[in-house]
C-alpha cells in the first residue's frame, strides 16, 4: 500500500513517512502542489495525507484536484486549524465523492495517526458511541503505563496513562481507532475520561502497595473543558481511593487548552488550587501566544515528538527543543521531552539540560504489573557491580595513603 503526504513542512512530512513505512507503507512526503500532483500521476498511492495549510496553495485547492482526477483512495485530512475548520473541509470533500478516513488536528498523534493506518490496512470501522460505552462497562478497556525518567540520577519521575482496547475480535485498539468517536460524543468522553481516572486510581493503589509511588498522567480532552464540574469529579475519586492529588497529572495539548481560553482558565486553574498538576502535552506546535501561556496555570511542558524525531540532524530542530527547554526551566516549569528513540538523541538532550526523558529509548508503555520488574532492571545499571565497587575501593585508600604526611 503505497501512501503520499502533502505538508510544506518537510520535517512534519518525514515524521508521518517514518511512521507510515513502520506501520508496512511505501510512503512518499512532498511539499509543494507541483511534486504532489506528480506523485499523483507517476505511482498513484492509495493513501494521501493532506495538510489543509500549505503556504502557496492550501487544502481546499488540493482536493478539488483530487476530485478532478477522480481519486477514489483514501484520504487522511490534517490541520492545526480549530475543529469547525476541519468538519467544513470534510463535509466539502464527501460532497466531492472523495473517500474521507480520518480527520487529525496538529500537532499529530504518532499512536493516532498508527491506528488510522491499521485500520486502512486491516478494514476496521470506527466504532459507534453505544459500542464504546458497553467496551468500558463490559470490561474490555485498560490502561498501559510509559515511564518518564531521568538517567542522572536514574529516577522515575512519571508514568503517563495510555488507554488501550481489548477488542473481543480485533485485537488490541489504539486511541487513534476510537477517540474521534468518543469525542464527538460528550456524554461518551466524560465517561471515558471518568473511566481513565478510576483505572489510574486502582493501578496507583497497586503500584503503592509494591513501594512505587511515583505521579500518574492521564490525558484530558478539549471536550472535557467545557464541563465545569470536572475538577470536582476528578477530586472526588481521588479522595475515595486515597491518592494524593499531587500524585495526579492532567495533561492536554496546546490547541485545546487555548481552544477556549475563558473557560479553560475556570477549570485549569481548579484543578490546580486542588493540588493536582498540569502539563501543556505536544508544545511547540499549536499556535497558541506567550501570553496565554503565561496566564495558564501549567506545571509543566512537553516537547511535541516531531521536533524530536530528528533533532541530531535538523539545526531547526535543535534550536527549537532547546529554546523550549529554557523557557520551561526559566518559567520555574518542568520540562519533558517525548519520543526518545535513540541513545544519540538522548545524549544531545540531556547537554541542553533536559528535564526528563519518554520513549522507546526508555520504554515501551506496558500493562501495570510490568512496571515494577521494568523499574528493577531499569536501575540496575546505575548501581556499580561489585568488581567497580572494590576497584572504585582500592582507588581511594591509594589516595588516602599516598596523601598521608606517615
Amino acid at each position: 500500500m503505497r501512501l503520499l503526504v502533502f505538508d510544506d513542512d518537510a520535517a512534519v512530512g518525514r515524521l508521518i513517512s517514518r511512521i507510515a513505512e513502520m506501520a508496512g507503507l511505501e510512503a512518499h512526503a512532498v511539499t509543494d502542489a507541483e511534486a504532489f500532483r506528480c506523485g499523483l500521476r507517476a505511482a498513484p498511492p492509495q493513501v494521501v495525507v493532506l495538510d489543509l495549510q500549505l503556504g502557496g496553495t492550501d487544502g481546499v485547492q488540493q482536493l478539488r484536484h483530487l476530485a478532478d482526477q477522480r481519486y477514489r483512495g483514501s484520504l487522511i485530512l490534517m490541520s492545526g486549524c480549530d475543529s469547525r475548520v476541519l468538519a467544513t473541509t470534510r463535509a466539502l470533500a464527501e460532497s466531492l465523492v472523495l473517500t474521507v478516513e480520518a480527520v487529525l488536528a496538529k500537532p499529530i498523534r504518532v499512536a493516532e495517526l498508527e491506528e488510522v493506518l491499521r485500520r486502512l490496512q486491516h478494514g476496521v470501522q470506527p466504532p459507534t458511541a453505544e459500542r464504546l460505552l458497553e467496551a468500558m462497562r463490559g470490561g474490555e478497556m485498560r490502561l498501559d503505563f510509559q515511564p518518564v525518567v531521568t538517567r542522572r540520577p536514574r529516577t522515575l519521575k512519571q508514568l503517563e496513562a495510555l488507554i488501550r482496547w481489548d477488542h473481543p475480535t480485533q485485537g488490541l485498539l489504539l486511541p487513534g481507532t476510537f477517540l474521534q468517536t468518543a469525542e464527538a460524543n460528550p456524554a461518551v468522553i466524560d465517561a471515558m475520561t471518568e473511566w481513565v481516572v478510576i483505572a489510574t486510581t486502582h493501578s496507583y493503589t497497586f503500584l503503592a502497595e509494591q513501594g512505587v509511588r511515583v505521579p500518574i498522567a492521564v490525558n484530558v480532552s478539549q471536550q472535557n473543558l467545557y464541563d465545569l464540574t470536572l475538577p470536582d469529579r476528578i477530586e472526588y475519586r481521588l479522595r475515595r481511593a486515597g491518592m494524593p492529588a499531587e500524585h495526579l497529572c492532567c495533561e492536554l495539548t496546546e490547541s485545546a487548552a487555548f481552544q477556549d481560553a475563558a473557560r479553560s482558565m475556570d477549570v485549569l486553574t481548579r484543578l490546580r488550587l486542588k493540588g493536582m498538576q498540569l502539563a501543556i502535552d505536544d508544545f511547540g506546535t499549536g499556535y497558541s501566544s506567550f501570553k496565554l501561556l503565561r496566564q495558564m496555570p501549567f506545571s509543566a511542558i512537553k516537547v511535541d515528538r516531531s521536533f524530536v524525531a530528528d533533532v541530531t540532524t535538523s539545526w531547526d530542530s535543535r534550536a527549537i527543543v532547546k529554546s523550549i527547554i529554557d523557557l520551561a526551566r526559566n518559567m520555574e516549569m518542568e520540562c519533558i521531552i517525548e519520543g526518545v528513540e535513540t541513545e544519540e538523541t538522548a545524549a544531545l538532550l540531556e547537554s541542553f539540560n533536559a528535564g526528563a526523558l519518554q520513549g522507546y529509548l526508555i520504554a515501551r508503555p506496558m500493562p501495570v504489573e510490568g512496571i515494577v520488574p521494568w523499574l528493577a532492571e531499569w536501575m540496575e545499571p546505575a548501581q556499580p557491580s561489585a568488581a567497580t565497587r572494590h576497584k572504585a575501593a582500592q582507588k581511594d585508600l591509594s589516595t588516602v595513603l599516598s596523601a598521608s604526611p606517615c
